[in-house]
């Protein structure tokens, strides 16, 4: 099969593009339309051309992905250490199925790893990997919270403008006002972190909230004006560590962050407010209007399993070899290391 591709940053990948799909992978300008598929960013703005070539030449259209486990720092200056695949559509657009949907019926309803997934979950947790891992504060002492309980805090998910996922997940940038609006209602009295995304910390994107953006709802949410006024809101753009925010509140608000999945691993009351790829599984407190009717009842290890063992591929950083969910753990915690001595 010949598989055209039409970014560069795809490109750079085509090894990982052609082991995935099967074929040899071209440069789309230059080898022009004769091709049997395409590959592309996911259904990202930039691979809308792609996907327009796909289906005016009636071939395939295969979407690839970072993986969750990507990479130390964020931006493109690593190459992921897992990707995704997915010919049927892509795990953050629930305006269409996807392979990970098939993936986690198909778990639901077979014999499940059940310690493997149990086990691979405490590893996470343990190790404190996630999708970026240059984190260098790795508990919230330096935040000097109010609350002294879990029970008292309430930690709020940011994503940068423009996320493919937001828009895919049905939700918009009001639905992140709306969540900020809910989480300080429904929780008062309650100390109310705010997660700034690791790319809006380095300046790379823009995020949905800001000091001046809390100050603009407050004043038409009267929850969000008393949270600040007793300064009980605040951002976290401290280079915190995810699992120790995840593990020091009770309850977590998001959109569609994979911070919100893991969330749920780390034991938080998790309010999704977009069709993500863990809600509408019975896992979440669905705050969205029209749950897809794709999906049903699954364990967390079934959603786990299919996402993390079945739907993402992983590869040695060293030689670009395939590898599994615990090695590429390792390997992980193994170059983070290496970068934080390096500092």
């Amino acid at each position: 099969m010949r598989i055209g591709i039409a970014t560069s940053g795809l490109w750079r990948l085509r090894d990982a593009v052609e082991r995935l799909a099967g074929g040899t992978a071209y440069r789309l300008r230059v080898y022009g339309s004769a091709v049997d598929a395409i590959a592309g960013w996911g259904h990202k703005p930039t691979a809308d051309r792609a996907r327009v070539i796909a289906r005016s030449k009636r071939i395939p259209y295969i979407a690839f992905e970072d993986g969750f486990l990507r990479s130390i720092h964020p931006g493109n200056g690593e190459r992921p250490l897992s990707i995704v695949i997915d010919r049927t559509g892509i795990y953050y657009d629930c305006r269409q199925p996807s392979d990970l949907e098939a993936l986690i019926r198909k778990r639901a309803s077979s014999p499940l790893p059940v310690d493997r997934a149990r086990k691979a979950m405490d590893l996470l947790r343990v190790s404190r990997l996630s999708k970026y891992n240059n984190a260098t504060v790795q508990d919230v002492s330096t935040l000097r919270l109010k609350s002294a309980r879990r029970e008292d805090r309430v930690l709020v998910v940011d994503q940068t403008v423009g996320d493919a996922s937001i828009v895919g997940a049905r939700a918009s940038a009001q639905t992140f006002s709306q969540m900020l609006d809910a989480a300080a209602r429904e929780n008062p009295g309650a100390e109310i972190l705010v997660r700034i995304h690791p790319e809006a910390m380095t300046g790379r994107k823009l995020g949905h909230f800001s000091t001046k953006e809390l100050h603009n709802i407050s004043r038409y949410s009267a929850p969000v004006a008393d949270a600040l006024a007793g300064g009980l809101l605040r951002l976290t753009p401290e280079p915190i560590n995810p699992w120790a925010l995840l593990e020091a509140c009770s309850a977590l608000y998001c959109v569609s962050s994979q911070l919100g999945f893991e969330g749920v691993m780390a034991g938080c009351t998790v309010h999704s407010f977009g069709e993500s790829f863990y809600n509408g599984w019975g896992l979440t407190r669905d705050r969205t209007p029209k749950p897809t009717a794709r999906r049903g009842p699954a364990s967390l290890e079934a959603v786990f399993a299919a996402t993390y063992f079945d739907y993402i591929h992983y590869f040695d950083p060293t030689d670009n070899t395939p590898t599994d969910f615990e090695w590429s753990t390792e390997a992980l915690v193994r170059k983070r290391a290496r970068a934080l001595s390096a500092r």
